[in-house]
């Protein structure tokens, strides 16, 4: 998916781990192989190329992920939308499994959900392995930390100011919960966009999201960056979260 993946797994030998990894990195290829929108093999890529033309029949995978999407999209009164514009422009057929586009412009952008989706397929995964303690990483925006440090209670993450790499922001313990963070950096600002206006968000900002549920953490960030602040409170009493800390840098 275009960036770093590092995992700590305590508690397993040698064997049993390498065995936990390999399915891991196999997941996220596969993943990789089916939402990654450049790809021109990848089903979303399938999609945005034929679904204005004909409609397109879907795996049943991607049928759960576009209804998915459709829910975050409602539960976000619009904020959260994978196609950046206007997602009443996709049309979602129950009887087929099918997707259709109405204008010719609409594209879907997995980009904001993907890794979210990954992190909770991934934590299911690790749990079915009776994995008890383990950390994850997917690009320093997307965290997952299942028990706790062996020398501690918890996984202590930090949060580093992308404008001043020295200095520390913020210091949260995740236990089998996840941390996403979505924001402006030096090198990648104006990637998130409102959908109403079409204005990309050029704030020194970052938005921290810690809960249960990976997906939930990654969409809401998300969503945060482009609310405003009543839509900001309503957002955090819309999902089950255990802290939000924004930073204006």
């Amino acid at each position: 998916m275009g960036t770093r993946f590092d995992m700590v797994m305590v508690g397993k030998n040698k064997s049993a781990s390498e065995a936990i990894w390999g399915e891991v990195s196999a997941e996220l290829e596969r993943l990789n192989s089916m939402l990654n929108r450049f790809d021109k093999t990848s089903e979303i890529s399938r999609i945005n190329r034929e679904a204005f033309v004909n409609s397109v029949r879907v795996s049943s995978e991607m049928w759960s992920i576009l209804r998915s999407c459709k829910h975050y999209h409602s539960r976000t009164f619009g904020l959260f939308d994978i196609t950046l514009k206007d997602f009443s422009k996709v049309v979602l057929s129950e009887e087929t499994s099918s997707v259709a586009f109405l204008q010719p412009n609409v594209s879907l952008d997995l980009g904001g959900f993907a890794k979210g989706y990954a992190m909770r397929k991934i934590k299911k995964m690790l749990i079915d392995a009776e994995v008890r303690h383990c950390f994850v990483d997917f690009g320093n925006s997307a965290v997952l930390g299942i028990g706790h440090h062996p020398y501690g209670d918890s996984w202590k993450v930090s949060i580093e100011n992308p404008f001043n790499k020295a200095q520390i922001l913020h210091e949260t313990a995740l236990k089998d919960e996840a941390l996403s963070v979505s924001g402006n950096t030096p090198s990648y600002t104006g990637h998130i966009v409102r959908p109403d206006s079409g204005n990309a968000t050029q704030a020194r900002q970052l938005i921290c999201v810690t809960a249960s549920d990976p997906l939930d953490a990654e969409v809401l960030t998300t969503a945060l960056m482009i609310a405003d602040q009543e839509e900001k409170k309503q957002l955090i009493r819309n999902f089950e979260i255990k802290e939000q800390f924004e930073f204006n840098l």
